[in-house]
C-alpha cells in the first residue's frame, strides 16, 4: 500500500472519529422544545451539515402539541437524508399509536406523505409506516391514494421488464401490498384489479404478499376464490404457508 493511500485512509478514519464525537456531543446536549423546532425549520438543502443534529433532535421529541408541529415532523419523512427519514418514521410510529398525538396527523396532506413513505428505499421506514396504517381514520381516502400509487407501479413494471430498475419496483409493490393488507380493504373492483395484476407476476415475494392479503378477505367473493385456488397450487414454501390457512 502506498504512503498516499495510507494517508487517505488515515484522514478518512480521523473524519469518522470527528463525526462520532460530534454525534455523542449532540446526544448529550439538552434542547428546549423551541430549539428543536427552530432547527427543524432550517432548510436541509442549504445546510446539510445540520442533518445529524436534526436526526438527534427528532429522536428527542417526547410529544406533539399541535397540527403545525406534526406538519414539521411529517415534512421530514420524505425528501431528506435517510437518517432523518428513519428518525421521523420512528417518532411518527410512536405518536400515531397515542390518540392524544395521533389526532394531529389525521389529514389528507399527511396521508399523501405516508403513502410515499410506504415506498421508501429503506425497508425499516416502510415497516414503521405500514404498522400504523390501521390507525388511519380516513381509510377510504388513503386507499384511493394507495391504489393510484399501485397503478403507477404496475405501469412502470411493464415498461421496465429486464431492467435493473425492475427489482426496485417489485420492492415498491411488495410494500404496497403490505400497506394494503394493513388497511383491510373492501373486496371491490379496485382490489380485484390489484390481485389480478399481482397474479401475473411470477416473483415469489409478490405471490407471497398476495397470498397474505387473500387470507383476510371474504372467501365468498368470486375473485377471491379464484385467486386462492390459483395460489393453492403454488410450489413456493412462503406462498403455501399462507395458502394452508384456507385449504
Amino acid at each position: 500500500m502506498s504512503a498516499y493511500v495510507i494517508l487517505l485512509t488515515m484522514n478518512d478514519d480521523v473524519q469518522i472519529l470527528k463525526e462520532i464525537e460530534k454525534a455523542v456531543e449532540l446526544c448529550e446536549k439538552e434542547y428546549t422544545r423551541s430549539e428543536i423546532f427552530a432547527l427543524l425549520e432550517i432548510d436541509s438543502d442549504s445546510h446539510p451539515e445540520k442533518d445529524i443534529e436534526k436526526q438527534i433532535c427528532i429522536l428527542k421529541l417526547e410529544d406533539i402539541r399541535s397540527a403545525a408541529e406534526a406538519d414539521i415532523l411529517i415534512h421530514h419523512l420524505t425528501g431528506h437524508h435517510g437518517l432523518i427519514r428513519e428518525a421521523c418514521a420512528q417518532k411518527i410510529n410512536e405518536f400515531f399509536k397515542t390518540q392524544e398525538f395521533s389526532q394531529f396527523f389525521q389529514n389528507k396532506k399527511t396521508y399523501d406523505i405516508l403513502t410515499k413513505a410506504v415506498n421508501d428505499i429503506n425497508p425499516n421506514i416502510c415497516r414503521l409506516i405500514v404498522e400504523i396504517l390501521p390507525q388511519v381514520q380516513d381509510k377510504e381516502y388513503f386507499l384511493t391514494k394507495l391504489y393510484e400509487r399501485l397503478g403507477v407501479i404496475f405501469e412502470e413494471l411493464e415498461k421496465l421488464k429486464r431492467s435493473n430498475w425492475y427489482t426496485k419496483k417489485l420492492f415498491n409493490l411488495y410494500w404496497g401490498l403490505e400497506a394494503l393488507n394493513s388497511l383491510c380493504p373492501p373486496c371491490d373492483e379496485q382490489l380485484h384489479y390489484i390481485i389480478e395484476q399481482c397474479l401475473k407476476i411470477r416473483e415469489y415475494t409478490i405471490r407471497e404478499k398476495t397470498a397474505m392479503l387473500l387470507c383476510s378477505l371474504d372467501e365468498t367473493v368470486d375473485f377471491v376464490q379464484k385467486a386462492r385456488q390459483e395460489l393453492s397450487k403454488d410450489t413456493n414454501y412462503y406462498v403455501l404457508r399462507y395458502a394452508k390457512q384456507w385449504t
